[in-house]
């Protein structure tokens, strides 16, 4: 495995290596992933080798990057519902009424 190019450092947790990219490789994937949220398979190895990933790491970084994607968005859709903007309070949801909410999305223990 000897390669020219630089190889992502790797740190130890536990039973498993995590990647820990370069700030080139975050920034070429980040650009590759505004211009597309999925890559295709040609981009996917051209990426790989242009960055010294394998094509497994460039799949899977894009899997993570959606799944980050999806939280921020929800994030910022409960921010931007009446009494979502204060998600740090440990009591408001008990004082404040759920007007509107209707208890969607929270299962037999909403409220009642």
């Amino acid at each position: 495995r000897c390669r020219s190019l630089p190889q992502p450092l790797k740190t130890r947790t536990k039973d498993k290596y995590r990647v820990v990219y370069t700030d080139h490789q975050r920034l070429e994937l980040e650009k590759e992933f505004h211009y597309s949220r999925y890559i295709t398979i040609r981009r996917k190895a051209e990426l790989a080798s242009n960055l010294g990933l394998s094509e497994r790491q460039v799949k899977i970084w894009f899997q993570n990057r959606r799944a980050k994607e999806r939280k921020i968005n929800k994030k910022k859709l409960q921010q931007a519902q009446p009494g979502g903007a204060e998600p740090l309070s440990p009591g408001a949801s008990l004082q404040a009424p759920a007007a509107g909410a209707g208890g969607a999305g929270l299962g037999p223990a909403g409220p009642q």
